[in-house]
């Protein structure tokens, strides 16, 4: 009989963060295997919008230790979980994954010393850990630099859209449909934040006369969007729908999904409109280029409005194409389960001394 594998994964919290969704499809994942157990720890509560993980969750604090001495593997996600295993000691063997490329995403809304900063206490919290993960091979080279003594490994993420997702609010569809009458329709479901750069998409769209532009999400930088829409006179063409639980549903009436972020690991929404055979225009920052090919997606250069128009120009007529190719990719390498297999093989390693 094989010997159950015990594994304690820490999170921030269970709410629904791209994230925190991937440790829930790894999760999920993971449990098809028998000999296998898995248990949740997390620091923040939350009443709404949680994510069921199907195995049992436990909060903790952060300033107490919890025994983990029954568990084979600790398994952390963010700053605080990854200080939390430094803070405390634990015998287990400790592994992070790293969701982004540090200093790239605070930069956008630090100063450069703040960025510094937190980038020297989240390296602090690493330099224990028996495993770094890292989500593409753009992140995996900045923390070989920023960890030369850790072993890094690359798990890019992996993403599967449940068949169940179909819902839709008639009202949403009403308001898209609208616009799709007249419009071709741009999508995105991402949390309004700077660093996502929707503001390129409003700022193209005076450009793009027969274009119109669906946000699915919420954020501190909403407000700014709908003034910038308002002043340029295309808010009559935008829809900002805000927060919906099942965004994924909501890809099917995009006929363009736009990826704008100025950094990302591996953008879990790209990954999303790649599952739902999206044509695609994204940033041609360096963890996007480590996903896709220009057969696959279309680039278009940060801040370049002009090179934004003509991307989504390019998509119209390739439209077609750009859907298969992407979707080809997405099925051969961005799965769910490609993912969750190497992370099961990445356990059976450490555990087993290879």
């Amino acid at each position: 009989m094989k010997k159950l594998m015990n594994i304690a994964f820490i999170l921030p919290s269970l709410k629904n963060l791209g994230p925190i969704i991937v440790v829930k499809d790894i999760v999920e994942g993971l449990l098809k295997n028998e000999n296998l157990s898995i248990t949740i720890f997390y620091f923040d509560e939350f009443e709404d919008d949680i994510l069921d993980f199907g195995v049992n969750c436990i909060k903790v604090n952060f300033f107490h230790k919890f025994d983990l001495s029954d568990f084979d593997i600790i398994h952390t996600h963010g700053i605080r979980p990854d200080l939390y295993t430094k803070i405390h000691k634990f015998d287990s063997f400790l592994i992070s994954t790293q969701h982004n490329v540090i200093y790239d995403e605070y930069i956008i809304n630090n100063s450069f010393f703040k960025t510094k900063v937190i980038e020297s206490i989240w390296k602090f919290a690493l330099t224990n850990k028996d495993l770094v993960v890292s989500i593409g091979l753009t992140a995996s080279n900045y923390y070989q630099k920023l960890l030369p003594n850790n072993r890094i490994i690359n798990i890019p993420n992996g993403r599967t859209i449940a068949n169940d997702e179909v819902y839709v609010c008639s009202e949403d569809i009403r308001k898209i449909k609208d616009l799709k009458e007249r419009y071709i329709c741009i999508g995105t479901c991402t949390r309004a934040i700077k660093l996502k750069g929707h503001a390129q998409i409003i700022r193209a769209l005076p450009s793009l006369p027969d274009f119109c532009f669906v946000l699915i999400g919420d954020g501190d930088y909403i407000e700014f969007l709908k003034k910038l829409a308002y002043d340029l006179r295309v808010d009559d063409r935008c829809l900002f729908l805000g927060y919906r639980k099942n965004a994924t549903a909501y890809l099917n009436l995009f006929d363009i999904y736009a990826q704008t972020s100025y950094t990302e690991s591996i953008s879990i929404a790209l990954l999303e409109a790649a599952a739902a055979k999206k044509a695609v225009v994204c940033s041609s920052i360096p963890s996007n280029i480590d996903v896709f090919q220009e057969s696959e997606v279309v680039f278009f250069n940060l801040d370049d409005i002009e090179s934004l128009v003509q991307a989504f120009l390019q998509a119209k007529r390739a439209k077609e194409e750009l859907e298969i190719n992407i979707y080809k990719k997405y099925q051969t390498e961005y799965t769910s389960e490609v993912m969750v297999e190497k992370y099961y093989t990445m356990y059976k390693g450490l555990i087993n001394g290879i």
